[in-house]
């Protein structure tokens, strides 16, 4: 099987220094090619991925697209674990129509560390790379369980002081065409993602020159709807894209900018809503409810 790696850096990518730091280093990426077998290495991008902005996204597409030129039968990404849940979400949607499996890998410590899960995790991949299923891709491994298999567009970020990775669904992942023909370069801040608390003050928000909302729920797929209606109601003109869950637990009353959208991750919604925004899309909302990649999770 022919492997190319993308390496990006990440924990996966380091090197603990003599004071216990964890450093980018080019001997953890020439040990992850051996793991893996790649016959060829793209690692022009090196980041530790709380750093990674929109120009990196950008560049990190831009590379896996030269490793697709290669004609690999998979490829393997090496990922850091902050910003993972965005990245597999931009790879999902630019790469919806790979004939090749995709899959990006993180761990939680550096592979010189003896509890570090890194080694299953690439292992895995490349069993996994051999199912030859098409599509985007997350491989990972909770402590005390077998790696398991994500779905790139539905990976739950995780949280603070846990290296826990969850999902929406299963895996199955598939293409409808709706992002053909776009374009991927993402630039500007012009989306603002909002994340409910108690005691919320939504004053604090200035949002010229914003061009849309996404707005987190509580787990329940709620939020201070009388608040929320009151911002959304005097931003009329901008569009709010409301993650939400089970539809059973609904019954709050939006105004008609605000668009619950269900089965779908905060990221991958934020993503989806970038891209939209960049392309110009007609109808954002109805762009952003249609399933671009098996994003969006019917059943819950």
């Amino acid at each position: 099987m022919k492997i190319a790696l993308v390496a990006t850096g990440g924990t996966i990518g380091s090197r603990k220094n003599a004071d216990g730091i964890i450093k980018l280093s080019n001997q953890a990426t020439d040990q992850i090619a051996s793991i893996v077998g790649a016959e060829s290495v793209f690692d022009s991008l090196s980041i530790h991925s709380e750093r990674m902005g929109y120009a990196d996204l950008n560049k990190f597409r831009r590379i896996t697209e030269r490793a697709l030129e290669t004609s690999p039968d998979g490829i393997i990404v090496t990922h850091g674990t902050d910003t993972l849940a965005f990245s597999s979400a931009y790879l999902s949607y630019a790469f919806a129509d790979t004939k090749i499996p995709i899959v990006i890998c993180s761990a939680d410590l550096p592979l010189t560390e003896p509890d570090s899960n890194g080694f299953d995790v690439l292992h895995s991949a490349k069993t996994f790379l051999n199912s030859r299923k098409p599509g985007v891709f997350v491989v990972y491994k909770n402590a005390g369980f077998a790696p398991q298999v994500h779905h790139g567009a539905r990976l739950l970020p995780a949280h603070l002081h846990e290296h826990t990775y969850h999902s929406l669904g299963d895996w199955d992942f598939r293409d409808t065409g709706l992002m053909r023909g776009m374009n991927f370069d993402l630039e500007g801040h012009n989306v603002l993602m909002i994340s409910p608390y108690v005691g919320l003050d939504y004053s604090s928000f200035n949002i010229d020159g914003y061009s849309a909302v996404v707005h987190c729920a509580y787990h329940s797929g709620t939020v201070n709807a009388d608040d929320f209606n009151r911002f959304a109601k005097a931003h009329s003109d901008i569009p709010m894209f409301m993650t939400a869950g089970r539809k059973k637990y609904d019954g709050q009353f939006f105004v008609d900018n605000v668009v619950q959208c269900h089965g779908i991750t905060q990221t991958a919604l934020y993503i989806k809503v970038l891209i939209g925004l960049k392309n110009k899309v007609k109808d954002l909302s109805a762009f952003v409810l249609k399933n671009a990649c098996g994003e969006i999770v019917d059943r819950l």
